[in-house]
């Protein structure tokens, strides 16, 4: 198994973040190996660890760019399965043994994770809240994802032969969910709800980091033009949120069925429930502004990196 990381590290706390996502994964139950790859970071990289690679690129192309580059040698390097998450999350230890034991059986073309907020704001109670970094729920019957985040995600090689990331979304936003719409020919995306990692959404505050879940929720909106050009039968498509009622949860729960619709109404604890409505409420109003003001999308013909030839 290898695990790829895209870095852009451009803020001071990235080096450290970085540092700590890959002691994590080298500590794992499961060996994996890892493939970071430099996206043409302002900031210098601490020395890395023996057993990572490190690949650079000259410019900042964006997450999705620096997925296929890493995908890339992921293949090259004889993967079964390859393992994506980002600087700014920590995996649990058992988090590659999980994803690998559930892609075991060949049911699955890839499979997503618990994502956990790693601070404790009401902000990143909100985003355990909302379950948007799991994914969502297929609707009738809750048997596969509709996508899984890309910080969180496992794909088995045999379903990469024509797919990778599309170039055309140049920050982090909407390009899982594209990815994971063309994987479906392949097979379904599952829930592995033992792979838990655990995102540092850095908020620092509740009201300092409002911003941030503010630009987060606007960015998210600002994809939606070009899913919906790319797929334009997702806006029927009937999905419900992934996430656990239990915000105080100190792991999360195994079964699938306790990650079904993370309606305000079951909340617990209760005194939670007026403060989830109300971020709710925000961070809508700023997804949709996003919705009405898309980002200029890059439209060159090879913007989805081809795949590879025969090997």
């Amino acid at each position: 198994m290898i695990t790829v990381i895209p870095a852009y590290l451009s803020r001071p706390g990235h080096p450290a973040q970085l540092s700590r996502c890959v002691a994590a994964l080298l500590a794992g139950t499961l060996p994996t190996r890892v493939v970071v790859v430099d996206d043409g970071s302002p900031l210098p990289f601490s020395v890395l660890p023996a057993g990572v690679e490190l690949l650079r690129s000259p410019v900042n192309r964006g997450p999705a760019a620096a997925r296929n580059r890493g995908l890339e040698r992921a293949l090259e390097l004889g993967a079964r399965v390859v393992l994506f998450t980002d600087v700014d999350c920590v995996p649990d230890a058992g988090w590659a043994a999980a994803m690998d034991a559930f892609l075991a059986d060949g049911a699955h073309a890839a499979a997503g994770g618990i994502t956990r907020a790693l601070g404790t704001t009401l902000l990143d109670r909100y985003q355990d809240f909302s379950g948007a970094l799991n994914g969502r729920w297929l609707l009738p019957g809750h048997r596969e994802l509709l996508y899984a985040a890309s910080c969180n995600l496992a794909v088995r090689a045999g379903a990469l032969a024509d797919v990778r990331f599309d170039e055309r979304f140049p920050v982090a936003a909407g390009e899982d969910v594209d990815f994971c719409l063309r994987l479906r020919p392949q097979g379904p995306v599952g829930l592995a709800t033992q792979a838990l990692v655990r995102h540092d959404f850095d908020y620092g505050s509740t009201l300092r980091g409002l911003p941030a879940l503010l630009r987060s929720s606007r960015r998210y909106g600002e994809a939606d033009p070009l899913l919906w050009e790319k797929h334009p039968g997702l806006r029927r498509l009937s999905t419900e949120g992934c996430a656990a009622a239990d915000l105080l949860a100190a792991m999360p729960p195994v079964e699938p069925e306790a990650w079904r619709r993370g309606a305000s109404s079951r909340v617990r604890p209760r005194r939670f429930r007026p403060a989830m409505v109300l971020l709710r409420w925000i961070a809508r109003r700023a997804y949709r502004a996003g919705q009405a003001r898309p980002l200029p999308w890059r439209t060159a013909p090879a913007a989805i990196a081809p795949p590879p030839g025969p090997r």
